[in-house]
């Protein structure tokens, strides 16, 4: 039997494998996560049951790479499958919000904070090494944002491809960009950083809440149909399966808003450590499916020309 040849262009298989990229560097969090909650000690290596109050709180673990490197991993995924839908839009503002997560750590109650770490605060803190490394980092940030932005509108000019949804992006990004420096930066505003962004009150928490809420958007657009002629519509199961992550997602935002908002009703339950991962998982279920239903698409909206 003669082996079938996949005649998918560059583009095409660019764009597959990128897709399958970002489904892994998901597993791999969540492999993380699952590690990190029945390992107590690396060093020597001891088991047990500890969960983490977040997925978050992986900054505070031995695990605080590979956290860092997926959501980091995550951006640079999202941006590259940029594309004209509003899926694709919303992808790319996920990849706004991604690096600042891993940026500006989640707070840490102060009862419980290990040895290891210095708090300054009675109630919620992050340890003082911290504080100058979220600063840091966000200084990195604005810096490449704003070079990002002028670099991609350097480029829509010079080939004259207005793209309505890069000019959205870029000011959401641009907006968000200035809006954290402020925070961390303005003497008038930065005294009790990271926990000065009202009504949220963390910053972290606040970057997470609109990662998640983009995020879990996508798969409810795409509940009501195809959102580009060009691509493969779902079948009748498949359309059934995306209604059902769409509904749990909504679900599922709702908790973890609860969760994060009102976190001290829930005591030691992890519940936003629950919600977080049930909205990976989801999402990542919609993502493989998704996927393998446009595996054949020819001009997939993350390389689809300008009309």
């Amino acid at each position: 039997m003669a082996a079938v040849v996949d005649s998918a262009s560059t583009g095409q298989k660019t764009h597959r494998y990128l897709r399958l990229s970002l489904v892994l560097v998901v597993f791999a969090l969540l492999a993380g996560v699952a590690l990190q909650s029945v390992v107590i000690t690396w060093e020597p290596l001891r088991v047990g049951w500890r969960p983490l109050a977040s997925i978050s709180h992986l900054f505070y673990t031995p695990m605080r790479d590979v956290f860092t490197g997926a959501l980091i991993a995550v951006s640079v995924a999202l941006l590259a499958l940029s594309g004209r839908s509003r899926a694709t839009t919303l992808l790319d503002v996920c990849a706004v919000f991604a690096p600042l997560i891993a940026i500006v750590p989640t707070g840490i109650a102060y009862s419980g904070a290990p040895d290891s770490l210095s708090c300054g605060g009675p109630v919620d803190c992050i340890p003082t090494t911290a504080i100058a490394s979220a600063k840091a980092g966000i200084a990195v940030y604005a810096i490449v944002v704003v070079a990002t932005v002028t670099v991609m509108a350097v480029i829509r000019t010079r080939t004259r491809r207005p793209n309505r949804s890069a000019v959205i992006v870029s000011t959401i990004a641009l907006a968000t960009a200035a809006a954290v420096s402020v925070l961390a930066f303005s003497p008038a505003l930065n005294e009790h950083f990271p926990f000065n962004f009202w009504p949220v009150n963390s910053i972290h928490f606040a970057v997470t809440l609109l990662f998640f809420g983009c995020f879990a958007a996508v798969p409810i657009l795409y509940a009501g149909g195809p959102l580009d002629v060009h691509e493969t519509p779902p079948t009748p199961r498949q359309r059934r399966v995306y209604r059902w992550i769409a509904g749990l997602l909504i679900a599922d935002l709702l908790f973890l808003a609860a969760a994060i908002l009102f976190r001290q009703v829930f005591g030691e339950t992890p519940a936003v450590l629950i919600g977080e991962v049930v909205a990976l998982v989801l999402f990542a279920w919609f993502w493989i499916m998704q996927t393998f239903q446009r595996w054949y698409d020819e001009n997939p909206p993350s390389i689809l020309p300008a009309r």
